[in-house]
């Protein structure tokens, strides 16, 4: 019974210490994140209304090489989302863990601990921002991807229009 007190009160101590540690890193590279979120969206929709006009024009190296542009953005894009999707799942499979552990025969003194834990839980979540405008989560990436597309179909229909006479 108390190394499974000692073993809860170590898990709590060690989710307020991710808390922390996100917290701190969202202070410290919040404009880096925004840039490099805002960079890579630039980036990707450059390179794929470049992608399109070397399939419309047939040249196959240039395909080739904005293809391989296009890819190493997007694979930079889901690493970088992925490593903060992981943090923040982690931060939530504590809250399922003690869900777990309250419903079995613990101390009341340690339940109603772990009651004012989850309690708390929601307004300290460990997740990283840009800046505090969205959550960098795997979400971002549909989100992202949405957004390129519009601007690509906008691009492409301004840049089929016969000029007017």
């Amino acid at each position: 019974m108390l190394l499974t007190i000692k073993k809860l009160k170590s898990l709590m101590n060690t989710y307020w210490m991710l808390c922390d540690a996100v917290h701190q890193a969202n202070d410290f590279y919040c404009y880096q994140l925004m840039a490099v979120v805002f960079n890579s969206f630039v980036h990707i929709t450059i390179t794929c209304y470049a992608f399109f006009f070397c399939v419309r024009e047939g040249n196959m190296f240039a395909i080739i090489t904005e293809g391989a542009w296009f890819l190493t953005h997007i694979y930079y894009v889901v690493v970088l989302v992925n490593s903060s999707t992981d943090v923040t799942n982690s931060a939530e499979e504590t809250s399922q863990m003690i869900c777990k552990l309250i419903n079995s025969n613990l101390d009341p003194v340690l339940k109603k601990q772990l009651e004012g834990f989850l309690l708390q839980f929601p307004h300290h979540n460990a997740r990283f921002s840009a800046l505090g405008y969205f959550p960098i989560h795997n979400e971002t990436l549909t989100a992202m991807a949405g957004a390129v597309t519009t601007y690509l179909v906008i691009m492409i229909q301004f840049q089929d229009k016969p000029p007017s006479t």
